[in-house]
């Protein structure tokens, strides 16, 4: 298995463990936090699928984002932004977006990762994303990414524990 597969690997298995993690969540169940100074599932995952498209998409194939593109920022009525850094204020006020919505842009987000993957040059996994901003290579923002999404997922299905017990069933295929 080279790196790419790898990181499609990944990709693949991070989302077969997040749809575990929202099966049968109720819209309740998605926006709840376990105190005002945390995050909810559906904040983590905005916050998770807005950044896999900046990276993706803006910083790696140098696109729109889809967020915008395709009009999910209108359509979830989210700010334009990633929720990294909001003080508490910000994330009190966060409405949480119905949750086969976001779903839905989170797949989308996902099926062009995996596109865009699947056609990425093996050599170029050691070409520089910035020439002018040595040192991160395509491999090296992948890796970032992957650890990051994989940190998220983790996040949703411990509150998802937290709120409605753990699912128990077998390991997710990929």
């Amino acid at each position: 298995m080279n790196a790419q597969e790898m990181v499609l690997a990944s990709l693949k298995q991070t989302r077969s463990y997040l749809n575990r993690s929202l099966d049968g969540l109720t819209q309740e169940d998605f926006a709840w936090k376990p105190s005002d100074h945390c995050n909810s599932i559906a904040f983590i995952l905005w916050h998770a699928a807005r950044v896999e498209d900046y990276f993706f998409t803006r910083v790696l194939q140098k696109k729109t984002a889809i967020y915008e593109a395709d009009g999910w920022m209108e359509k979830l009525s989210t700010p334009p932004d990633s929720g990294y850094g909001y003080t508490v204020e910000q994330l009190e006020s966060w409405t949480a977006p119905k949750l086969e919505d976001l779903r839905g842009y989170a797949n989308a987000v996902r099926q062009s990762s995996l596109v865009y993957l699947e056609q990425l040059a093996p050599e170029k996994m050691l070409e520089l994303v910035r020439p002018d901003r040595p040192p991160d290579t395509i491999g090296g923002m992948l890796i970032r990414i992957c650890t990051e999404i994989a940190l998220h997922m983790g996040q949703i299905d411990y509150i998802r524990g937290l709120r409605c017990g753990f699912v128990a069933t077998e390991a997710p295929q990929y």
